[in-house]
């Protein structure tokens, strides 16, 4: 999808102040030392008790708020991504990171999309406030014009082990935000792109794929079990799936990149989830020819992968360091259970006043 007076107009992080290296949690024996050679990860953050997703991501969210300069009455919607446990059952975490970091009348949603959760999101209210910008007004100006996206997640035991949930990955504890906008701001977007391939669905499902309840049987949440149940059906089954997602990926990515008239060759930059060292070098930095310095992928080593927040934080930390110059393309790719990827294209138009 190719936008027109679409901007990033605000963004945050908020990261728990704790840090567990991969080292003493191989010292502990809750990390495996071959899984922590062959991954790469050397932290992650952890959340203390109070430290929810939704309370993290509403923090995020005021800092993206304050830095847009934008009011509560500016903003049409708030979307709230997440992957894991959001701290209660049978409740509406986005409406809380609403009333806590913008306030106002707008929608509260939520977007859970495993992995792309947080780059969904972002689609999300792209076209919610672009198909609404000539509707009633909620300002002065007329009709939608910013809205809000978080995201944030405490991967905590007993539900979730964040260092064997998955044999290639490990998760730390943190939140984003990003404040999209119609009335300007320091990037633009110049495109974004979804795409889905369901028959991946089973991947991540498992063999006992109904439950009654969540945590039904007292166990901590076993990705790396339920992929293996599928991928080991037939003999060609896991390179089948990994056919599937490397085609999937390939043409959202060359759709967003078209939509904004540029090429990769054209991009100064790249921010992609915090995956293994094994996945980063395979799928992203060997397939495209990235140069892992154009990325932010050494930081995200220290806190692992943050749900569907690392490309939101990951944006944060880029600006944060004042690399990205006007007229760079940021390209922002994700990619999530279900399975389903999203791509944005941004176009650098000036350095944030809270660089």
């Amino acid at each position: 999808m190719r936008w027109e007076n679409l901007y990033v107009a605000g963004l945050g992080a908020y990261l728990p102040e704790q840090v567990y290296t991969a080292e003493q949690a191989v010292a502990d024996g809750v990390y495996g030392a071959g899984e922590c050679e062959a991954n790469g990860y050397r932290a992650v953050r952890v959340a203390a008790d109070h430290e929810t997703g939704p309370v993290m991501a509403a923090a995020a969210g005021r800092q993206a708020v304050e830095r847009s300069g934008l009011a509560a009455d500016d903003f049409d919607l708030v979307v709230h991504a997440s992957v894991g446990h959001q701290g209660q059952d049978v409740w509406t975490p986005a409406h809380y990171v609403q009333n806590e970091a913008v306030g106002g009348n707008g929608a509260a949603l939520e977007v859970r999309q495993g992995s792309n959760s947080g780059l969904a999101a972002v689609e999300v209210a792209a076209s919610w406030i672009a198909a609404r910008q000539g509707g009633a007004s909620r300002t002065e100006s007329g009709g939608a014009t910013a809205a809000l996206v978080t995201t944030g997640d405490a991967f905590k035991l007993p539900y979730w082990d964040r260092w064997k949930a998955d044999e290639q990955v490990v998760y730390g504890d943190g939140a984003g935000a990003l404040v999209l906008s119609t009335r300007g701001g320091f990037a633009k977007v110049r495109s974004t792109a979804s795409r889905a391939d369901s028959s991946l669905e089973p991947l991540y499902r498992g063999e006992d794929a109904w439950t009654a309840a969540p945590f039904h049987d007292g166990k901590p949440v076993d990705l790396a079990a339920r992929k293996r149940h599928w991928l080991t059906r037939h003999e060609g089954a896991y390179d089948e799936a990994i056919a599937r997602i490397n085609q999937n990926f390939g043409a959202v990515l060359q759709t967003a990149l078209a939509d904004a008239d540029t090429d990769l060759a054209g991009t100064q930059w790249f921010v992609h989830a915090n995956m293994s060292k094994t996945i980063v070098q395979w799928g992203f930095h060997g397939a495209l020819g990235l140069d892992p310095e154009t990325t932010v992928y050494d930081w995200g080593l220290d806190h692992a992968h943050m749900g569907g927040g690392d490309q939101i934080i990951g944006l944060n930390r880029l600006f944060e360091t004042g690399r990205p110059k006007p007229g760079d393309l940021i390209v922002a790719a994700g990619a999530g259970i279900g399975f389903m990827w999203t791509v944005a294209v941004l176009e650098v138009l000036d350095s944030p006043q809270w660089v």
